[in-house]
């Protein structure tokens, strides 16, 4: 490109020159008749006699003698040059040459057209020309009124797949698809309708049936960009399938600026190639008028591509907001992302720009008479061709996928709701059931469950988890970089660069290193938003979020799924072995030599291994934890001195939260012994201390319906895995009689439900008026003492005994307390 960015002021003075130089040419020639011309070298004709004859009746007659040189057309087996060498000082100056002679043969073309019309004529006169387009008009009259039944059935037929509404991006797809392949059929059976006209009315002469052929060919061509391509692109009348974001009146003005341009550039694709159909003159050689035809052609397609290539341009500037609004995507500009901008702000002058030196490139080609002059102009049109074909193609296929992926979870979910509606019968069934029979009877059945964990059976929720497509994006992303990377590779080869693999092109590498960078961060995010994702899905908490310790020691900590355990850790070694075989890849089209690189990643491993013991006894005594399931994340555990929740596993060490607050790092490789309070369950067992004429029969039934209440509680009711149940005198004191009930909850819930039942407990007691004990010490006096006998001195040192009693009690029962929370 910098390359091309220097040779840009010294092509655009030869380019005036050579104007100017092709301008003088006519002048010096129009004085005298072009009659003789020959396609011999000049070392051959040196040495020819009728060649030195022909130069001696030429200048007795006064005439010209135009010595063609072989190259002056495309030559068969002509070796490829680059675009780009097309601008080197020599090629340029070679293009001056051979546009003077160009030129001068344009006329000289020019002067024969009507000779060599008559002469291709049966009768002698040019009709036979006429007749030849009113044939390829009437076969294509005939051939449009063939499409427009064809398309006017289909129009009736299938109707239904057309809504004003459309918002499914698959049914938008289908019907553009749908109606582009109509169309292209149409064209098809309208092509092959004017060839059998042309057919019915052929009269065997050559001439008019390469005519006929131009003109029918041309125009479906046409007819094929204009209503299978453009009219489907931007679709001026079906906004909602519609798929750039476009205006009903820019997508119209769109629509019709370019379909100009295509009708230009169809005419004069069609005159560059009649040109070539006449037959020489009799007085001319056949050799050297194919060499005038060729030139003609060749300066035919150089003033043809200018004005297409000037005509593209102006749509560019008239039409630049349009153009930044589809690159951008968004309604506001702002929240496109960073490249979009970018790429919407250097559309323009990128456009200008690639015009500019297509055409400079071209001319140069075919005024050198190098072969495929005339595709850097053509050859955006082509690549979006291609490339809108294949992504709608694509996107067709993938948005397929995902919606029946999304309808098999919709049906998968359904399936759950019945199983949970199924449930939520057989629950109450079984309810009203034991609600039927004797309470001696529910007693019996209920004996025994000790250790049994209900499993607790919420009522049905209607709503549905929705479908996450935690890869579409990624596919998405992956297939617009192929085809945007495949139709840069084939943009550089229609420019004739050559790209093949065993060179390792620097446009090649640079293709390839591009694709892999966009599909490995694609392939990063898709992951990492699928982790989280699924993080979440299984109740868990990211590493950035602040889990909630605890209320105090003996804090259970509320579990997490082992799959939410896991997945961060799986996250990290994906982005590690993402990163090393992109870089790897990167490398690779970089030319350098990957083989040694691994031998010396495996030496420097095991050198490693040796120097870092401790690192690899920790990484491997994590690995073996986590495949026993020891612990998982927000689970309180402990290990020798440390406690607290699992907040944070790395692939060497996890971090414990205490419940005030300090973070504990414990290396895998130091766990002797691992304790776990959060696992599966806990069984809280609360004691109350009643006094003794309290009715114990009373208090079990009371607590029994306390626990069934609330297990119907709308918000504690799903957190129990037993209901509340009285255990019974559990111990006698001198002040107060000690009953014990117990329930069942999930670890990290007994505190909540611990309150709920504390509270309903209160409630149910004060309303049936069984009392609660206070802690009382008794004092016996001395036979005969009374209390108010006693000093002042004499009750204190009392009052000090009973307080010293009473703490100790309240040691005791706190130790015990510990004792049970460090069992459960």
């Amino acid at each position: 490109m910098a390359r091309l960015m220097r040779a840009c002021p010294r092509l655009l003075a030869l380019a005036v020159m050579a104007v100017l130089s092709a301008a003088l040419v006519p002048s010096a020639q129009a004085q005298v008749p072009l009659k003789i011309l020959t396609q011999a070298k000049p070392a051959e004709a040196q040495g020819s006699s009728g060649f030195e004859a022909l130069l001696q009746q030429a200048e007795r007659d006064g005439s010209t003698v135009i010595i063609m040189q072989p190259g002056g057309g495309p030559q068969a087996g002509a070796p490829e040059m680059p675009m780009a060498m097309a601008l080197s000082s020599e090629s340029l100056l070679k293009a001056r040459e051979s546009l003077k002679r160009m030129v001068a043969n344009s006329l000289i073309y020019v002067d024969y057209l009507p000779e060599a019309l008559k002469g291709a004529s049966p009768d002698g006169t040019a009709l036979w020309l006429l007749i030849a387009l009113a044939t390829a008009v009437g076969g294509l009259v005939a051939g449009r009124l063939v499409f427009w039944q064809v398309t006017r059935w289909a129009r009736g037929h299938f109707s239904h797949l057309y809504r004003e509404d459309e918002t499914v991006l698959s049914r938008k797809l289908g019907y553009i698809l749908f109606r582009a392949g109509w169309m292209l059929l149409s064209a098809g059976i309208m092509f092959v309708t004017a060839v059998l006209v042309a057919i019915i009315f052929d009269s065997g002469h050559k001439p008019s049936r390469d005519t006929i052929f131009v003109v029918v060919s041309t125009y479906v061509v046409y007819r094929i960009l204009r209503s299978v391509i453009f009219w489907n692109f931007f679709a001026p009348n079906s906004p909602a399938h519609r798929l750039v974001r476009l205006s009903n009146e820019a997508a119209q003005r769109l629509f019709n600026h370019w379909a100009v341009m295509l009708s230009v550039g169809a005419i004069v694709l069609g005159l560059c190639r009649w040109i070539l159909i006449l037959n020489p003159p009799g007085s001319v050689t056949d050799m050297s008028m194919v060499a005038v035809n060729l030139d003609a052609q060749n300066l035919a397609f150089i003033l043809g591509m200018l004005l297409c290539a000037g005509m593209m341009g102006t749509l560019a500037i008239v039409h630049r907001r349009e153009l930044a609004g589809v690159i951008l995507g968004a309604d506001d500009p702002q929240k496109a992302p960073f490249l979009n901008r970018v790429f919407a702000a250097a559309a323009l002058p990128l456009t200008i720009v690639y015009l500019i030196l297509a055409w400079l490139v071209s001319s140069v080609r075919l005024t050198l008479g190098l072969p495929g002059g005339y595709v850097p102009v053509l050859a955006p049109i082509i690549v979006f061709v291609a490339g809108i074909f294949a992504y709608a193609i694509a996107a067709y296929l993938l948005e397929i996928v995902y919606e029946r992926r999304a309808a098999s979870h919709r049906r998968r979910q359904l399936l759950k709701q019945q199983a949970e509606r199924r449930a939520w019968r057989r629950a109450q069934a079984s309810k009203e059931l034991m609600s039927e029979m004797n309470e001696d009877v529910r007693d019996m059945l209920e004996d025994g469950d000790e250790m049994t964990v209900m499993a607790p059976v919420q009522a049905p929720s209607t709503q549905t988890r929705p479908y996450f497509p935690a890869f579409k994006v990624f596919f998405q992303n992956t297939i617009q970089a192929t085809i945007l990377v495949v139709c840069a590779g084939e943009l550089a080869r229609l420019w004739g660069l050559d790209l093949g693999r065993e060179g390792g092109h620097p446009v090649a590498a640079a293709l390839d290193i591009l694709l892999v960078v966009i599909v490995a961060i694609s392939f990063y995010r898709a992951v990492n938003g699928f982790i989280d994702y699924k993080i979440l899905e299984e109740g868990g908490t990211l590493d950035g979020q602040v889990s909630s310790p605890g209320e105090g020691e003996g804090e259970g900590g509320k579990s997490q799924s082992r799959l939410a355990t896991l997945l961060p850790i799986f996250r990290n070694v994906i982005v590690s072995l993402l990163a090393v075989f992109g870089t790897m890849v990167v490398l690779a089209n970089l030319g350098v030599d990957v083989g040694p690189l691994f031998a010396g990643a495996g030496v420097i491993g095991i050198a490693v291994g040796f120097g870092a013991q401790t690192l690899i006894r920790d990484i491997f005594s994590g690995a073996f934890f986590l495949v026993d399931d020891a612990f998982r994340k927000g689970e309180y555990i402990e290990v020798g001195s440390v406690k607290g929740v699992v907040e944070k596993i790395s692939m060497r060490s996890f971090q414990l939260r205490h419940h005030l607050g300090a973070v504990h790092t414990v290396p895998f490789g130091e766990i002797t012994q691992l304790t776990n309070y959060s696992r599966d369950w806990v069984m809280m067992k609360l004691p109350l201390r009643l006094t003794y004429d309290t009715d114990v029969e009373k208090v079990r039934k009371l607590v029994k319906k306390i626990g069934a209440r609330l297990l119907e509680d709308p918000v504690v009711g799903h957190l129990f895995l037993q209901p509340l149940k009285s255990q019974g005198v559990y111990a006698m004191e001198d002040s107060a009689m000690i009953i014990r009930v117990k329930f069942m909850t999930r670890p990290g819930d007994q505190f909540v439900t611990r309150k709920v039942v504390y509270a309903a407990i209160r409630e149910v007691f004060s309303m049936e008026g069984i009392r609660f004990a206070h802690r009382e010490v008794t004092v016996r006096l001395a036979d005969g003492q009374k209390s108010e006998e006693l000093t002042r001195e004499q009750k204190e040192a009392i009052t000090g005994s009973v307080r010293a009693v009473i703490d100790d009690a309240q040691a005791l029962a706190a130790d015990a307390g510990k004792t049970v929370a460090g069992a459960l």
